[in-house]
């Protein structure tokens, strides 16, 4: 059985990261754990508006780099330092050096959340359980986690009139039934690519190595 867990690759919610497909740059926001053991990340995206709104994607692990400490995510090619950026954490900080910072369009840098306090994976995808509010049975798909939420959120299928739906809730509104699902263990495992987590070759030469970046 997969060991279902949350932080793959290393990223930690608050991380800055690129997309490598697009380039695109933006903050992790919430991961997701899928039924096949690969994680996703939403990836809010601070220079796409829509409707006047930040947006964001859901982008498979092994397609993200993280950004390093001097990179930024609003400029490519602005090189941050101590005077032009600003990373307020905890209750250390105060609101007239924040308004401050932003006025001089210092860029902001995100603090990580460690998950301290965060609730244990409590049921694992591939389970049936019981809706206590429904009052139907469901499986449980993929779990869910914001940046600083204490709680899990677990997505869970039934079907409504021969289609899929998928809605979520917290593990005290589902009751585990029995394990429907088996998904075996194995480093071969992921979203992208039928072969695996591994990036593959492609006949055009379109390869591994052009998403290799220092």
């Amino acid at each position: 059985m997969i060991d279902y867990a949350f932080g793959a690759g290393g990223f930690k919610l608050g991380d800055r990261v690129e997309i490598l497909l697009t380039g695109q740059r933006g903050i992790l926001v919430a991961e997701i754990v899928h039924i096949s053991g690969c994680n996703t990340y939403v990836v809010l995206l601070p220079n796409v508006l829509a409707g006047g709104k930040k947006t964001t994607t859901h982008r498979d692990h092994l397609m993200l780099r993280k950004l390093g400490d001097s990179e930024s995510v609003y400029d490519e090619a602005k090189v941050l330092t101590d005077e032009n950026s600003f990373a307020p954490k905890g209750t250390d900080v105060n609101a007239e050096w924040i308004r401050a910072a932003l006025d001089d369009e210092k860029e902001p840098i995100p603090e990580l959340d460690d998950a301290v306090g965060v609730e244990e994976i409590a049921i694992k995808p591939g389970t049936e359980v019981w809706n206590k509010v429904y009052g139907k049975t469901m499986i449980v798909t993929h779990i869910y986690r914001d940046i600083f939420s204490k709680e899990l959120h677990y997505g869970a299928i039934h079907m409504v009139d021969d289609r899929e739906v998928t809605t979520f809730y917290h593990s005290y509104a589902l009751v585990p039934l029995e394990h429907k699902i088996d998904v075996p263990s194995s480093p071969k495992l992921g979203s992208m690519y039928e072969d695996g987590r591994d990036i593959v070759e492609f006949d055009s030469g379109f390869g591994s190595d052009i998403f290799s970046r220092l």
